[in-house]
């Protein structure tokens, strides 16, 4: 369970440090910082979940942060993307990117491709996350939009 936690905190910092380095606005590291924090949590939740499975805890934690981006882009009345950049980066899949090269320049081929193949899984998982996000946000706010018109 610690080691949960502190994973946890890792990614708070990572997510603190990816908003400083892209230079957002003071005002809204807070917010960026705690997209990048439901991210995590929803991660470690779905982790324990599926612990077999790197695709659903990734897919439902990018939709979170695109969930949570969203709500601060209303918020701060800023764009999602400041949010939703910073919030993703703990998700990145930097370890299992890492082994792949490994392996592959130490010619181990079978495992560089097995942690290849988890990247891309990952990769895909964050952007599906992220464009089922959109895509809700998008029919949402268009159903609301027609209503708004009709009266």
């Amino acid at each position: 369970m610690s080691d949960i936690v502190v994973k946890i905190v890792a990614g708070i910092v990572a997510t603190f440090g990816f908003a400083l380095l892209f230079r957002l606005k003071p005002k809204h590291w807070l917010y960026a910082t705690l997209d990048g924090a439901i991210a995590c949590v929803f991660y470690f939740i779905f982790a324990e979940l599926f612990p077999d499975n790197a695709f659903v805890p990734n897919l439902v934690a990018s939709l979170a942060c695109a969930f949570g981006a969203e709500v601060f882009a209303r918020i701060c009345k800023a764009p999602s993307t400041v949010f939703l950049l910073p919030g993703c980066i703990a998700l990145v899949p930097g370890g299992s990117l890492y082994y792949s090269m490994s392996n592959l320049l130490n010619s181990n081929y079978r495992d560089a491709a097995q942690y290849l193949l988890t990247t891309a899984e990952v990769g895909a998982a964050i952007g599906g996350g992220i464009i089922i996000a959109a895509f809700v946000k998008f029919v949402v706010f268009g159903v609301i939009d027609r209503v708004k018109k009709q009266k």
